[in-house]
């Protein structure tokens, strides 16, 4: 009886722990993609024309499966910690730019939002305009509204200038050339040494874990569907669309997908001119690729009604009748219906190209952040860095720019 009722509970939790997962918003690249994000960036620097830049990107080489790991901590580890968490976080994965467009042409990155604030009142100014040109984002206080529109790039602003701080730190701890030996060493005798070396490597290991986390990020704005309200396909008929893109797609692409993505981020450098216009700006630089993302959209949505649909999905709002009067079938108010596709063998080289230039683009951009943090704080050594930490399961980041309650 004890055994029947404990999997009986068991049972129940994994419903339910079903259903929140079904019912939370979807998330880029599944852990092939994030993880290949990291490691392709640490390359890009590794193998950078400037000696000083490589030595810095074969610093991160070395532990660029941890930093894959990390990459994958918000949707694994963080999500898992439960979901009032797991609510609170999920915006910062996305942001819908259709809740503070205007028709015609997407803006410069430097016309959108520079502060959470401006984000806010650009939200609000869609709704008081009344009009179906412009999406209104559905919510009554603020929270409610940054739940649904998202606010990605002001987390990568946040993680970047954090990121930038730790090295700041590091590099202040450096002893200045010509007083003890080499830049960067303390040869200093005394448990004095012994506790600044311990306090360079935390600082380090700070380091890591951020440039991860962040590499999450950049990485699910990199993605079509994280700069949309309409992020699964559900609005034109294709609901489902993200997982079977980001995921199942990539998953199953050959092995040579992560030296294809570094190839094509490596000869195009497909962020440099959009990363150029904004020395320094973070959270313009995020803006621009989610403008990048944004406008491979209708391709994305093209090529999976061309190539992978093969039935429409059924929204909870659709009827059975075609004069939509007949209210008492099960479609009515049942469950969503995916549309179904092809399997992901027959479609995946149809997509293949698009996933190629999306990774490459998060990973170049990437990359870029990295490389300006550690410049703008004095590129301060890593060389004495000696270290087994791992953070498996580091506790979350809060999200401290967003308005308060």
């Amino acid at each position: 009886m004890q055994k029947n009722r404990l999997l009986c509970l068991c049972l129940s939790a994994a419903s339910l722990l079903s259903a929140s997962l079904a019912t939370s918003v979807a998330y880029a690249w599944g852990e092939r993609g994030h993880d290949a994000c990291s490691r392709i960036a640490a390359r890009l620097l590794a193998d950078h024309k400037d000696p000083e830049t490589a030595k810095f990107g074969a610093f991160l080489q070395k532990k660029e499966n941890m930093l894959g790991h990390l990459a994958n901590v918000p949707d694994i580890v963080w999500r898992s910690m439960g979901a009032e968490l797991d609510k609170t976080s999920s915006p910062a994965h996305f942001v819908d730019l259709d809740f503070i467009l205007a028709p015609g042409p997407l803006p410069l990155a430097e016309k959108l939002p520079s502060t959470i604030d401006a984000y806010v009142k650009a939200l609000d100014k869609n709704c008081a305009r009344k009009s179906k040109d412009y999406p209104c984002v559905s919510g009554k206080t603020i929270e409610e509204k940054l739940q649904k529109a998202g606010h990605a790039p002001f987390r990568i602003e946040s993680l970047s200038q954090d990121l930038l701080q730790a090295f700041k730190e590091l590099k202040a701890l450096e002893i200045e050339p010509g007083k003890s030996g080499e830049p960067g060493v303390d040869q200093s005798e005394g448990s004095g040494n012994g506790q600044r070396i311990e306090k360079k490597n935390a600082i380090v290991d700070r380091v890591l874990l951020l440039s991860g986390i962040l590499s999450h990020y950049v990485g699910d704005i990199a993605n079509p569907h994280h700069t949309s309200a309409d992020y699964d396909g559900w609005d034109s008929g294709q609901g489902g669309l993200h997982g079977y893109f980001e995921s199942d797609i990539v998953d199953s692409l050959s092995l040579d997908l992560e030296a294809t993505v570094f190839d094509e981020a490596q000869r195009h450098e497909p962020m440099a001119a959009r990363f150029a216009k904004h020395p320094h700006n973070y959270l313009e630089q995020a803006w621009e690729l989610v403008i990048d993302s944004h406008e491979k959209l209708a391709e994305l949505t093209r090529v999976d009604m061309q190539n992978a649909v093969l039935q429409k999905s059924m929204d909870r709002e659709s009827k059975d009748e075609p004069n939509g009067k007949d209210q008492t079938k099960s479609s009515r108010t049942g469950p969503r219906e995916k549309a179904k596709r092809k399997a992901v063998a027959e479609t995946r080289q149809v997509f293949r190209n698009l996933v190629i230039l999306r990774l490459a683009a998060g990973a170049d951009a990437l990359s870029r952040i990295w490389l300006d943090t550690w410049q703008q704080a004095g590129k301060p050594d890593l060389s004495f860095y000696r270290s087994y930490h791992y953070d498996v399961k580091p506790e979350f980041i809060p999200m401290r720019y967003l308005p308060s309650k």
